[in-house]
């Protein structure tokens, strides 16, 4: 063991499927106080300088023309006043007067030149005031925003990025679906690790013929823990998978295995060859070996006696008759078994017992072996000393549906651990799978995946299904035109007298009228519409194809939690340990903060996502990848 060696650390208190990754930059929060603004220049002294600046010139030329003026005003009256008898003093004065006039007017002139310089320096001083006030503001605003991210990166720093993946409390039993081999053997180096740390004892049942406890072999060496491993059939004379049984128990285990889950038409020929083999049993009780139940056989075959019988056993054997049919199946079915338990071993309880089914032996005999190791496991588990912690099984889907079922109502009851792998999701791990919390891993196989995709569940949401929109109008104009004519005529004529004359008249007169109007009239209408549908569809929670596609090194975990399943993205790879920031126990989720303050704001929430995409997590960093002792992964 190496200082340097990261599977040590996987044996550490409280159980671990994974970890699940959660990115702790979501977590950061901006420092939401704006920054200080600049504070403008008084706008009366802007207005103060344009206007100096605009009126020096009139200024200037006013303030020296009404000096001139003044002095020559002064003078000219002066000289007038000052004729008399003091006319010289008076002149002094008045060119005294008319000289500070004509100073008074060129001082005018001067102040007006510099009033622009003097409104320009009072808008330089109001800017620096300005920009010293706006550096000191913005000096103690940056200290502050510097102290706030100071802080932040020392909460998100004190945050794990990998959280441990764990049974829900309560669980006895987890099923693990499809995978490869290199993915069972990571798990087993995760989750077996801690369920040494964690619950002591570990029985594991290895049926896929591939050796994958071998890390989890070393890790258990090098904390210390003791190993004892059996490889079968190579190694079956130094393990007796029926020793210490009752000769009902003995038969009982014998015809389940032979007959498996044959059908039930198979169950009068069950009941003779278990009727057969207690009368044998029973003759050779207590001695009651798998040598010694061939050796019987044989002599009721009619075939030599082995020296492993005494005459008084033979005698009573050859009292039975039995169908030689019979017997002849019997043997063929035991014959694989006969040196189970002949060579001398040691009985010590280890830490961790790792059966392995080799390839050496025949179909049949494999079948067999498994069946038995199924049945020792019971065994194992009904013990009450010493006790079992946890149950591992490897390539489980071979095993009868019926055998699982007992065998987790065994762990149930006594509070183990109970931990199934299923290569394939058929119909037979589908009748079995739902007894706690199953981890899906890669399935290739297409229907499997579908059926996978089934068992996690469907969520229902609501999609727009149709989108009405309809725009419409009117537009009405009218031009009406009337138009109208009257004319009228009328007259007299006549005659009368004026004096002695007769006169005639006449008188005419005419009028002629004229009326147009025109009536204009527009009416415009405008109408619209936008109408949506929305259907409530039912969609996988976890696509077939995301199935299909994880990571080796992932998986999906299904958890039971009140009224439906959470679903999450576990991520099982050993090397994740020498990662920094990485937590050996689960870490409730925490609510993210608001999109409005996040640095990062999150597309969803951490909590039951809806749907299992990898992101992140399908590619995580490695350092070093521990206990490629068999396998170059």
């Amino acid at each position: 063991m190496t200082n340097d060696d990261p599977l040590p650390r996987l044996a550490t208190e409280g159980e671990r499927l994974g970890w699940i990754f959660t990115d702790r930059n979501l977590y950061r929060r901006r420092f939401t106080e704006p920054p200080p603004q600049p504070q403008p220049v008084p706008p009366e002294l802007r207005d103060r300088l344009a206007r100096a600046e605009r009126a020096t010139t009139k200024r200037i030329l006013v303030s020296i023309g009404v000096g001139v003026a003044l002095a020559v005003l002064i003078g000219c009256c002066g000289g007038v006043a000052a004729r008399g008898d003091d006319e010289s003093t008076a002149r002094t004065v008045v060119f005294l007067f008319a000289g500070l006039a004509f100073v008074a007017g060129i001082a005018g002139a001067v102040i007006a030149a510099l009033l622009p310089g003097w409104a320009r320096k009072a808008v330089e001083n109001a800017q620096r005031q300005a920009q010293d006030e706006y550096a000191r503001e913005h000096a103690a605003w940056d200290s502050r925003r510097q102290w706030h991210d100071q802080q932040q990166q020392q909460a998100v720093d004190a945050r794990p990025e990998w959280s441990a993946a764990s049974p829900s409390p309560g669980t006895r039993r987890v099923d693990i679906i499809g995978g490869t081999m290199y993915g069972w053997e990571a798990v087993l180096s995760v989750f077996g690790g801690s369920l040494l740390a964690t619950r002591g004892r570990m029985v594991l049942a290895d049926f896929t013929g591939e050796a994958l406890s071998g890390e989890l072999i070393r890790l258990a060496e090098t904390t210390g823990r003791s190993v004892r491993e059996l490889l079968l059939p190579e190694q079956l004379a130094e393990f007796d998978l029926v020793a210490g049984l009752q000769p009902a128990e003995l038969v009982d285990g014998l015809v389940e295995a032979m007959y498996g889950d044959a059908p039930e038409g198979n169950r009068a020929e069950r009941s003779q060859d278990a009727l057969l083999l207690t009368e044998v049993s029973t003759i050779l009780a207590p001695r009651l070996t798998m040598a010694r139940l061939l050796a019987a056989l044989r002599v009721l075959a009619g075939r030599p006696a082995s020296a492993q019988l005494t005459p008084a056993e033979r005698e009573q054997l050859l009292i039975l008759q039995p169908d030689a049919a019979r017997l002849r199946r019997i043997e063929a079915f035991l014959h694989p078994l006969e040196e189970m338990g002949s060579a001398p071993s040691t009985a010590e309880v280890a830490d961790l017992t790792c059966l392995v089914a080799g390839g050496a032996g025949g179909q049949a005999q494999n079948e067999l072996l498994k069946d038995l190791t199924v049945q020792w496991l019971g065994r194992q588990v009904r013990r009450e000393e010493p006790p079992i912690g946890s149950l591992v099984l490897l390539g489980a889907d071979e095993i009868h549906h019926r055998a699982l079922e007992r065998l987790s109502t065994l762990c149930e009851r006594r509070g183990i651990r109970l931990v199934l792998f299923f290569a394939h999701l058929r119909a037979d791990s589908l009748r079995t799978i739902g007894g706690g919390e199953v981890a899906l891993m890669r399935l290739g196989n297409h229907h499997e995946a579908q059926q996978a995709a089934d068992f996690v569940g469907r969520g229902h949401k609501f999609v727009l299904s149709r989108l009405t929109r309809s725009l419409g109008g009117d537009e009405t104009h009218t031009l009406a035109d009337t138009y109208g004519e009257t004319e009228t005529k009328g007259g007299e004529r006549g005659s009368r007298m004026s004096g002695r004359h007769l006169r005639r008249f006449s008188s005419t007169n005419w009028s002629k009228s004229r009326n147009w109007s025109q009536t204009e009239s527009t009416a415009r209408g405008t109408n619209w519409s936008d109408a949506a549908t929305a259907d409530r569809v039912y969609e996988y929670v976890v696509e077939p194809r995301v199935l299909q596609d994880l990571p080796e090194y992932a998986m999906v975990l299904v958890r039971n939690e009140g009224q439906g399943s959470v679903v999450q993205a576990v991520e099982v790879d050993p090397a994740i340990v020498t990662l920094p920031r990485v937590s050996m126990k689960p870490i409730a989720a925490e609510p993210l903060p608001d999109p409005a303050e996040a640095v990062i704001p999150a597309l969803r929430p951490l909590e039951a996502p809806p749907a299992v995409g990898w992101g992140a997590i399908s590619d995580p960093p490695r350092q070093q990848e521990p206990g490629r002792s068999s396998h170059e992964r």
